[in-house]
C-alpha cells in the first residue's frame, strides 16, 4: 500500500518534470550538468549517475572485516565480504544490473531511469533526479527450506528509491535519497515496509580525487544503526578506484540501510573498496 502511495505522490512530479525538461532544452542558452559524481555508487549507495549507452560496467566492492578485531586477525583483513555486479547502458537515460554478494548470498537485479538533468543557463533547473529500483534473493540451501518450511517468496525483498542530486559547483555536489524496502518475510517486531532518507555528498580534492559521504537515517525502524559511511573517489583512466570505511559490512542497499550492527564510536568500522571498469560493447 505504501508502495503504491508513493508512486501515486511521485508520478505527477516526474511527468511535469519531464515536460519542463524539454522546454528546457528547446532553449540555445541552456545546458545539461554532468559528473554530478565519478561513478555510479557515491560508498554504498546508489548515485544519480547512470552507465553510458552501449557501455558494461563490471564493479567489484570488497569489504573486510572491522578494524576493532585486533592484531589476531589483521585488524579485519583477514575477513571479507565481497560483491560483483555487472550494469549495461541501454539507452541515454536507462540501465539494468545484476549482481550477486556473498553477504547473506544474496543475488539482485536493478534498474535505474534517469527522470531529469540538471540545466544550467538561462531557464536552469537545479536538480537531477533519478528512479532507481531493485529485487534480492537470499539464496538458502534448499533442504534447509524445506525443513523449516519457507517458500522462494519469502525470500525476496525490494528496494525503491528517489535520487535527487545537484552539482552546487565544480567542487561540491549534494544527494538526497528517500528510500522505501519491503521484505516479504520478517523477523518478529519487524515491519514488512521500512522507510529511510539517505544523504550524499562529494567535495572534489583534485582533478582526478574527491572525498566522499554518505548517511541513511532510519524514519520508522526502532533499535536500527544507521549508516555512515566516508570514502575517496579516486580516477585512473578507464576506472575508478573508491577506497572508504564504514560501519555497515553490507554492500547492497536493502542490508547497509537497514541491517547494520556496528558502531562507530566502538572501532566497529570496516574497510573497503570498490574497483569500477567500463566495457565499450556497442557505439
Amino acid at each position: 500500500m505504501k508502495r503504491k502511495l508513493l508512486i501515486f505522490l511521485f508520478f505527477p512530479l516526474i511527468i511535469s518534470a519531464q515536460d519542463d525538461l524539454m522546454l528546457l532544452l528547446n532553449d540555445d542558452t541552456n545546458y545539461k550538468i554532468s559528473s554530478t559524481f565519478k561513478a555510479v555508487k557515491i560508498v554504498n549507495s546508489q548515485s544519480v549517475e547512470l552507465v553510458n549507452k552501449g557501455d558494461l560496467l563490471f564493479l567489484i566492492q570488497h569489504r573486510f572485516g572491522t578494524l576493532n578485531s585486533g592484531a589476531y586477525n589483521l585488524y579485519g583483513l583477514d575477513n571479507a565480504q565481497v560483491r560483483f555486479g555487472l550494469d549495461y547502458g541501454l539507452n541515454n537515460w536507462s540501465s539494468i544490473g545484476l549482481g550477486r554478494s556473498s553477504f547473506l548470498k544474496t543475488i539482485d537485479a536493478n534498474a535505474k531511469i534517469k527522470l531529469v538533468s540538471q540545466i544550467k543557463g538561462e531557464n536552469s533547473f537545479p536538480f537531477s533526479i533519478a528512479w532507481y529500483s531493485s529485487a534480492f534473493f537470499k539464496q538458502q540451501i534448499w533442504k534447509n527450506m524445506q525443513a523449516e518450511d519457507y517458500l522462494l517468496s519469502d525470500q525476496m525483498s525490494y528496494v525503491h528509491q528517489v535520487l535527487v542530486a545537484s552539482k552546487i559547483n565544480r567542487a561540491l555536489s549534494v544527494q538526497l535519497s528517500p528510500t522505501l524496502v519491503h521484505k516479504n518475510s520478517i523477523i518478529k517486531d519487524d515491519a514488512h515496509d521500512l522507510l529511510s532518507v539517505g544523504l550524499g555528498a562529494r567535495h572534489k580534492l583534485t582533478s582526478r580525487i574527491s572525498f566522499n559521504a554518505e548517511y541513511f537515517f532510519q524514519l520508522n525502524k526502532e533499535n536500527g544503526i544507521n549508516p555512515l559511511s566516508l570514502g575517496l573517489d579516486i580516477e585512473t583512466g578507464g576506472h575508478v578506484f573508491q577506497l572508504h570505511l564504514s560501519n555497515s559490512a553490507a554492500m547492497f542497499e536493502r542490508a547497509f540501510i537497514h541491517e547494520t550492527n556496528g558502531e562507530w564510536s566502538n572501532g566497529d568500522i570496516y574497510f573497503g573498496f570498490n574497483i569500477s571498469r567500463v566495457f565499450t560493447l556497442k557505439k
